[in-house]
């Protein structure tokens, strides 16, 4: 397997973060709705760069509104 780089610095060196407070991601699309997901990124230990963003249970982030019933 390749070893991933950072894409801005070319370190191969991260940690990974989850994001804390109010920080809220909102649907683009109204015809659908979020569950609550913690945020969780990948950030590169020499530049600080947040080279991804995800959670980590991804089916359970959205529905739709029709399923909720």
């Amino acid at each position: 397997m390749k070893k991933e780089k950072c894409p801005y610095c070319g370190n191969d060196k991260f940690v990974e973060g989850k994001q804390e407070g109010y920080g809220a991601v909102g649907p683009a699309n109204k015809t659908w709705t979020f569950k609550s997901q913690k945020l969780y990124h990948k950030i590169c230990l020499n530049c600080g760069a947040v080279v991804k963003s995800y959670v980590k249970k991804p089916s359970k982030i959205m529905i739709k509104k029709e399923e909720q019933n």
